[in-house]
């Protein structure tokens, strides 16, 4: 199966830097995916313009829209209601030909995140000297995401992963409220994978941990901030733990891939960046997976 995949284009209804009436999918491509942030707002306006986009695509293959924080749930719903062959996807799936799409978007613009690492003194890389911080960083990604793995397993309790992480005591209420959000989100995830097999997720928001979720820092105020993982801890988790052959994702600006260690390099992790647009050739049956940008 060859899929057009798409997100982050942030298109603006007074923009002059696009033409929508010249998209349309490219040759021999048999589905799309919009992994949120079509448009940069969720006005009205923006709805009619995202229908637009959405037709030109639906009228020659079908197209799944996952909803992102600039065009959160409920909005992708009535923007695909009048397209055949369109459907917006959050926290449900979608058959396309032999492949289930698992769709995991957005409810809300704002998106902090349950454990916000610079709340905590323990897993606060700007606290190693800064030559150190990108190897403390993903050294403490990795901790909280096996700390956070072994909860949602049941073989450890909040309060064993906070001592395994140092968490102060000052500290214990907040991480235990993060931690239950996590799980919250771990379930529902979890819910929509289970029992499928080689399942395509297409989220908005990219999974903790990886090459491309870094914090896009900008201006002086967030300098310290760009070496944090930013990512979806309940994402990442429940890809470990369920039979998931590929996942896109968009928001963090960064373009990345990431194989997994899995066989044929599964799961297969793509962020295509900012207005990122490619093509993706797949075959889990082979274990195959390419990609090219457009």
């Amino acid at each position: 199966m060859r899929l057009l995949v798409c997100g982050d284009l942030h298109l603006k209804p007074a923009a002059s830097d696009y033409d929508i009436d010249a998209v349309s999918a490219p040759e021999d491509v048999d589905a799309a995916l919009v992994v949120g942030d079509l448009t940069h707002r969720a006005g009205d306006d923006d709805a009619e313009l995202a229908r637009r986009f959405i037709e030109r695509l639906a009228t020659d293959i079908p197209v799944v829209y996952v909803p992102g924080n600039h065009d959160p749930a409920p909005m992708p719903e009535g923007v695909v209601a009048p397209v055949p062959g369109a459907t917006a996807e959050h926290l449900s799936a979608r058959t396309l030909g032999d492949l289930t799409v698992v769709g995991w978007g957005c409810e809300r613009r704002s998106l902090a995140p349950p454990l916000p690492q610079t709340e905590f003194d323990a897993l606060d890389p700007r606290t190693s000297p800064r030559e150190d911080r990108r190897y403390a960083a993903d050294r403490i990604a990795d901790d909280l995401l096996d700390a956070c793995h072994r909860v949602v397993g049941g073989s450890a309790s909040i309060r064993d992963a906070a001592a395994s992480l140092g968490i102060a005591d000052g500290e214990a209420t907040a991480f235990r409220r993060g931690v239950e959000t996590i799980e919250a989100r771990y379930e529902r995830l979890s819910d929509r994978l289970c029992g499928r097999a080689d399942a395509l997720l297409a989220t908005h928001v990219p999974p903790f941990g990886t090459s491309f979720d870094r914090h896009h820092a900008v201006g002086t105020r967030e300098t310290d901030r760009e070496l944090l993982h930013t990512g979806s801890i309940a994402l990442a988790l429940a890809i470990r733990d369920h039979d998931v052959f590929a996942a896109f994702s968009g928001h963090s600006h960064a373009f990345g891939y990431d194989p997994g260690g899995g066989r044929d390099g599964r799961p297969h992790l793509l962020n295509l960046g900012f207005r990122g647009m490619g093509v993706v050739s797949l075959d889990p049956a082979r274990g195959e997976f390419a990609f090219s940008r457009l």
